[in-house]
């Protein structure tokens, strides 16, 4: 799985919401209704035509050019930091994951293919050496808190904290 950009004028941002579309269809939902204040966020965020290069919605896509999930990221100097942060916030999961009857392991796995593929966004496409991302939930609270700090033992991160509905950390 990888992050990638998506945009208005060269059509992804139109293959999410045909994709999402047809899995509301699957599960005899309304995608109009669907995550109506996020993907509205998000279609107001998305590039048209000129691309911001530190700002953009991104979706996690798989090999079949799938989208499991849409956010949105912004990299950006932050008081208190040295260099940029890229911030994550607005993170939609695709409709199988709200509709589908899965285990928690499904949804702790997409979860954790979507903070590793944040990881490398910020080593290769949004250069940043910390990175804050906003919690949905509870659940989201839970789950990124107890996976970063699981990440301290691997020694890619130089601090790791929770605070508030935020996940900061600072790669090493």
């Amino acid at each position: 799985m990888k992050l990638v950009r998506l945009n208005k004028s060269d059509g992804t941002w139109d293959k999410l919401k045909t994709l999402w579309l047809e899995e509301c269809k699957t599960y005899d939902e309304d995608f109009e209704a669907y995550a109506q204040a996020s993907l509205g966020t998000l279609e107001d965020e998305c590039d048209d035509e000129a691309v911001d290069e530190n700002t953009g919605v991104f979706a996690l896509e798989d090999n079949y050019e799938k989208y499991h999930a849409v956010c949105f990221l912004n990299n950006t100097p932050l008081k208190g930091y040295q260099g940029n942060v890229l911030r994550v916030r607005h993170l939609v999961l695709s409709p199988y994951y709200d509709f589908e009857d899965l285990e928690l392991e499904d949804y702790s796995g997409i979860l954790s293919d979507y903070f590793v593929s944040l990881v490398e966004c910020s080593n290769d496409t949004l250069v940043s050496k910390h990175i804050k991302i906003h919690y949905r939930s509870p659940y989201d609270r839970t789950f990124f808190a107890a996976f970063g700090m699981s990440m301290r033992s691997t020694g890619r991160f130089q601090a790791i904290e929770s605070k508030g509905m935020w996940l900061h950390l600072t790669k090493s």
